[in-house]
This record gives C-alpha cells, sequence and structure tokens, in this order.
C-alpha cells in the first residue's frame, strides 16, 4: 500500500489543524480549507494505489549487472543499474532498497530521486560490501514511485536475482568453478618428498632395530636419556592435505569474521604456496560425514578448485547433515517465493512438486542446481538445491554427544592418507568442539600417524573469533565462554601430545605459512607417556 511523502505529511498536519482550528473557532472557510487539503490528500493517495499495477502492465524494465572482474571481501563492489520508462509520462523513483543474502551489505545510494523522462533509458551506480568469499545473491531491489503532487508512494519491487562470486583475500580473483578432477601425477603416483638422507630434519623419533648408526641424534638423546633417531626429507615434492571442519560451531558470523571464513582463507594461501612452490595439496572437508574429499594434486586448474571447493562448504544443504525436515524445507522455499516474487503458495500434500517446479523454473540453467544433494526424494534434491543456488542458509545439525562429530574426523583423516606412498603433512583445521577429552579421537589421530604422516591441528580460537556482546552484562558472558573454551583446549593439547600430535591455537591474523613452519618443525615422537 502507498505511503505518504514528507509533503503528504505536512499536508496531514495541515489539513488537521486547520480543520481543528475552525472547529475551536466556529470558523467555516477555515474548516473548509481543512476538509479540501484532507479530501485532496486522500484522493492523490488513491490515485497512487494503482500506480504499481500500471507500472507491471506498462513494463516499466530493471536489470543490473556488476562492473569490476576481481572482487575480494571488504572491498565495495560497483552494481550498475539501468531503469527502462516505456510510458509517456515522467516518472520519480525512490532510492532502491536491496534485498541482499546475508553476506552482503548495502552501501546506501546517496541520491533520493530518480527521475525518468518518458520513454528513456537512465542508468545509476549502487556499491555492496562482500564480507566473505563465496556465493552471494542480490534478490531483487525495493523502489518507491511518486503519486500525483509527491504526497504519496507506492512500493515496487523488482525481483531480479544477481550473483556474485567473491575470492578470498589471497587470490583476488574470479573462482575457478570446474569440478577438481585428480592430476596425472596424483594418479601415476608421483613421489613426493620423501623421508630419507636428506638435510631437512622431518622429526625426532626413538630408535628402532635396523636404524642407520649415524642417524642417531646424540645430543637430544642425552637429554631424554634414551636414543633419538633423526627422520630426514629431501628436497622432492611434497604433499599437504587441509582437513577443514565446516560443522556449525565453525560458523555463526555472515559477515566474514567466523572461523570457517579463517579456513577458507587457510585454504587460499596454501593453494597460492603450492602454486608457487610446485608442491601437491589435498583437501578434505568433514562434519558428521565426509562432505568433500579432493584428493592431491599440482596443476593450477586442481589447486584453484580446492579454493572453490573449501568455498562451497559455506552452503551445505544435504538432507543428513542439516536440521530441517521436509515441511520446514517447504516453508523455507514458500516463503522465498511470498516475499521474492509476490506468488503465495498454499501447502498441502501436493505444495512440494509444486515448489519444485517453480523452482527448476525460477533457476534456469544455473549450474549450482547440478551439484550433488543428499536428499530422501528428487524434489527434496531440487529444493535443497535452489536454496544452495539463492544463497538460503539451512541450520545445520549440531552434534552435542561428539559421537558423529568423532566419526567424521576420523573419515577425514583416513580419506587424506588413502592410498598414500609416502608420508604426508596433514593440517587439520578445526575448533574440535564439542570435545572436553581426546577419548574419542586419540584412535583417529593414532591411525593417520602410525602411517608416520605429520599431522597438526590449528584451532581458530579466542576472542578474534567470539561473537559481539550484547547488553550490559555481554562482555562478562563472552569472557567466561572464552576462558573454558580455553581450558578446553588445554586439555585437548595434553591428550593429542600423547599421540605426537600438536594442537595450536589460531589468532586471525596468523597466516598459513605460520602453520606451515610449525607442522615441518622437528618434533619427538611420543614425547609424553
Amino acid at each position: 500500500m502507498p505511503s505518504l511523502s514528507a509533503s503528504g505529511k505536512l499536508s496531514l498536519a495541515g489539513g488537521v489543524a486547520l480543520t481543528l482550528g475552525g472547529v475551536a473557532g466556529a470558523i467555516e472557510p477555515l474548516m473548509a480549507a481543512g476538509h479540501g487539503v484532507l479530501v485532496g490528500l486522500a484522493l492523490a493517495w488513491v490515485a497512487t494505489v494503482p500506480i504499481p499495477r500500471r507500472m507491471r502492465r506498462e513494463r516499466l524494465e530493471f536489470s543490473w549487472w556488476t562492473l569490476q572482474g576481481a572482487r575480494r571481501p571488504d572491498e565495495p563492489l560497483t552494481i550498475r543499474v539501468a531503469l527502462r520508462n516505456p510510458t509517456k509520462s515522467t516518472l520519480v523513483l525512490g532510492a532502491p532498497r536491496l534485498s541482499l543474502s546475508p553476506g552482503l551489505k548495502h552501501a546506501r545510494w546517496k541520491g533520493t530521486r530518480i527521475e525518468l523522462a518518458p520513454e528513456s533509458l537512465s542508468t545509476f551506480d549502487i556499491e555492496v560490501l562482500p564480507g566473505h568469499a563465496g556465493r552471494h545473491v542480490l534478490h531483487g531491489a525495493w523502489m518507491t514511485v511518486s503519486g500525483p503532487l509527491g504526497l504519496a508512494w507506492a512500493p515496487l519491487y523488482f525481483p531480479n536475482p544477481l550473483v556474485l562470486e567473491v575470492a578470498p583475500r589471497t587470490l583476488g580473483a574470479a573462482l575457478h568453478r570446474g569440478f577438481a578432477k585428480p592430476d596425472p601425477e596424483a594418479r601415476a603416483g608421483r613421489s613426493t618428498r620423501r623421508h630419507g638422507e636428506g638435510a631437512e630434519i622431518r622429526e625426532l623419533r626413538e630408535h628402532q632395530p635396523g636404524d642407520p648408526f649415524h642417524r642417531i641424534a646424540w645430543k637430544a638423546s642425552a637429554r631424554r636419556g634414551k636414543l633419538l633417531v633423526r627422520e630426514t626429507e629431501d628436497d622432492a615434492q611434497t604433499t599437504r592435505v587441509l582437513v577443514v571442519d565446516v560443522g556449525p560451531s565453525m560458523r555463526g558470523d555472515p559477515r566474514g569474521g567466523s572461523k570457517l571464513d579463517y579456513a577458507i582463507e587457510l585454504v587460499a594461501q596454501a593453494s597460492r604456496g603450492a602454486r608457487l612452490g610446485g608442491d601437491r595439496l589435498g583437501f578434505v572437508g568433514f562434519d558428521a560425514r565426509v562432505t568433500l574429499n579432493i584428493t592431491p594434486g599440482s596443476s593450477p586448474a586442481h589447486l584453484a578448485a580446492i579454493v572453490a571447493g573449501a568455498i562451497d562448504q559455506r552452503s551445505l544443504v544435504d538432507e543428513d547433515l542439516t536440521d530441517l525436515d521436509d515441511e520446514q524445507l517447504d516453508h523455507v522455499v514458500a516463503r522465498y517465493f511470498r516475499e521474492q516474487e509476490g506468488v503465495e503458495v498454499r501447502l498441502g500434500p501436493d505444495a512440494r512438486a509444486r515448489l519444485a517446479k517453480m523452482a527448476l523454473t525460477a533457476s534456469g540453467k544455473d549450474p549450482q542446481m547440478q551439484l550433488p544433494v543428499r536428499a530422501s526424494d528428487e524434489d527434496g534434491r531440487i529444493l535443497r538445491a535452489f536454496c544452495r543456488a539463492r544463497g538460503i542458509l539451512l541450520p545445520l545439525r549440531y552434534d552435542t554427544t561428539g559421537l558423529s562429530r568423532a566419526a567424521g574426523l576420523a573419515a577425514a583423516l583416513e580419506a587424506a592418507t588413502h592410498k598414500a606412498r609416502e608420508p604426508r603433512t596433514i593440517i587439520v583445521v578445526s575448533d574440535l568442539d564439542p570435545f572436553e577429552t581426546t577419548d574419542r579421537l586419540r584412535s583417529a589421530f593414532a591411525n593417520a600417524r602410525a602411517g608416520r604422516h605429520r599431522l597438526t591441528v590449528v584451532a581458530p580460537m579466542g576472542v578474534d573469533f567470539a561473537p559481539k556482546p550484547e547488553g550490559i552484562a555481554g562482555d562478562a558472558v563472552r569472557d567466561a565462554l572464552l576462558k573454558d573454551d580455553e581450558l578446553r583446549v588445554q586439555g585437548l593439547r595434553t591428550g593429542l601430545a600423547k599421540v605426537g600430535v600438536p594442537l595450536y591455537s589460531a589468532r586471525r591474523r596468523d597466516p598459513f605459512a605460520h602453520w606451515l613452519a610449525r607442522a615441518s618443525a622437528p618434533r619427538v615422537a611420543k614425547a609424553h607417556k
């Protein structure tokens, strides 16, 4: 429905004042003037009501596109908007209000009015600010059109989804969206950094029968009171695998400050380092199960696909991972069509099939609709794929017991070491929530360590990843939660050290090179009993 403009509100106030003044003073001309103002205002409001319908009938056109190529988080992105007025009258429109996915901010257009001459085309620019890397959607724009005399404004909504792909800060270039295929080197079993007689120390371990005499580390053995042997590496190609937790505890901040956003930046930095150094890189994402497994490779397309795959982990929609049943999913999609397309879908026995058909029509040839989705039926798969394509975030299922999380981590470590012909450097990025002890984790890490793989756990922790406090007691509550989390991680650190796996707390400014140096540093296996 139309709303009064500033001048309309002044006219309303003036008409009411004249009417009341005329009544109080029994001045009929004053009362007549007040009535005239109010009647004129009412007629202007009524005349404004059919304008949106007329605009749709006469096809007032709205289109937009992006101007920049490379896009990174926290960098303004300019959107060019074009409006075509097919009518024979001048139209006055208000500044647009954008309907955005949660990871975008709208830098409001500086102008307050847009005047369209009859049968003309007008363009102007607006800015949006992406908060994180990934897929963002501008669903549409709200605008208002002025009625007669500018006394009332009628709302107009232009549903015109525009997809923005934003690369991590490290890359700042368009994402490679092809499916990550194994490299020829990976299929042929190309050797990686081999442990043997090289100059770089891989780790210190206990002496075993058959170890060469010259590899005994005498000084370290004297300090430890037992024989220790140097494991060394040569300068051949190395293999690294990033195992990233993509569960609900790694999320929570749609503006780019979540633990998962930090993990994605680490993946981008690792991909860039592997490209420059000629090394092989793999990626495994996990929640209650392995969500993505890209075997190690070194080609530029492979490394770019790893970054794209890590970013896509932001939008998990699978039925077994989300805390959303079929009825709730129908409500989510139906609400989207009601708010974005103005189409009301009555939910009932056959509503799901209608919603799926509408989703296929609305998405067109969006490649996101072709990606695999786990669902119990085809309609459910289409609706979940549509949510991913349109940036509709679905809540993930949180495991308070830790059973499924432990199984997911174990499966991820097994995937990271599967068919490895050489020791690999595996960096796990996870806050290990909800684990309080390592009872359910030790066997998974111990099995990976049995293959002489180097494991390091990086836990995004601390105030950098804590939500901003709300209310008077917000700071105190946050400090208490941070302290509890720190104590929990300290206990996990001690337990993992017993199986030779270090756990480090990460801050937002810590780069991947820092953790790679930690992972490559010499360490003593089974230092804690």
